[in-house]
């Protein structure tokens, strides 16, 4: 389903620039399959019969030209589960990052519809404070050809050795989704350098969970969907007092009286040992 080899040349980009682009990840017909599953899901038809942790985007509830989104769909669908939970996945950010294995702690299903508005820049780990270590790295699959007119993923080049920022504003179309990143530059003497990752459907993105990275409004006339996984560590651990970030949501998943990270909740995708969660 998924094969795909780390070369010299994505180990260099990675660490240069905070990110890889690879045009061809998964196939036509895996593309097709996750792209029937988004109309179902954002109408709330969950196969599992499981509710998503975060449902960002709920139809006549939300105005049309949000960007929609819902935060890991895995539990609510198997096709999703299927590909966000894929042990390549796993491999190549734990390569990547140095990782003895990887977790899965969120996943993403993006949907820009032609209007849809941006989303700002920011820095994946940044919201994840209330883990032990704050670290991450992030796999993003284009269901659709990605142009910069469509709203694709910005990255910004280096940015993941600029040291983090804390989370400011708002995230879901904000007036101008560069003004933290801009305001961060400036005070910081750092010069913005910006690639827009633009692949067919089934190309990916590899980033660091530093990377300063955003996407702007989709002025095309086609729908721009994504899929993503957020890794961590498989060895991470809840931060024993910290509650930013996005803990709020998902400290309610913490052991009494245990720093672990339930695989039930944040499967263990890849390790060096070959062992996974078996979700």
């Amino acid at each position: 389903m998924i094969i795909y080899n780390l070369s010299n040349k994505d180990h260099a980009s990675f660490d240069q620039n905070g990110y890889i682009v690879i045009n061809k990840f998964i196939n036509n017909d895996l593309v097709k399959r996750i792209k029937n599953r988004f109309k179902p899901i954002f109408k709330g038809e969950f196969t599992t019969g499981i509710e998503p942790d975060e449902w960002n985007w709920k139809e006549g509830r939300d105005p049309n030209k949000l960007t929609r989104q819902i935060c890991n769909a895995w539990k609510c669908d198997n096709i999703i589960k299927e590909i966000v939970c894929h042990q390549t996945i796993g491999k190549i950010c734990a390569t990547l990052m140095g990782w003895n294995g990887t977790r899965l702690i969120q996943d993403n299903l993006l949907w820009k519809i032609p209007g849809s508005k941006s989303l700002g820049f920011h820095q994946d780990a940044a919201y994840d404070d209330w883990l032990i270590p704050q670290t991450m790295a992030t796999c993003w699959i284009s269901l659709d050809t990605t142009t910069k007119k469509s709203g694709t993923l910005e990255y910004v080049k280096g940015s993941h050795q600029w040291g983090f920022s804390l989370p400011k504003g708002e995230f879901h179309a904000p007036n101008d989704y560069r003004k933290y990143l801009t305001e961060f530059a400036e005070k910081n003497n750092k010069i913005i350098d910006i690639e827009y990752v633009e692949i067919p459907a089934g190309g990916a993105a590899f980033h660091h969970g530093m990377t300063w990275h955003g996407s702007g409004i989709n002025i095309t006339k086609d729908d721009r969907r994504a899929v993503v996984s957020h890794c961590i560590p498989s060895n991470a651990k809840f931060h024993p007092t910290n509650i930013g970030g996005t803990a709020r949501i998902y400290k309610k998943y913490k052991k009494y009286e245990s720093d672990e990270l339930d695989e039930n909740f944040f499967p263990i995708i890849w390790t060096k040992q070959g062992y996974s969660s078996k979700i």
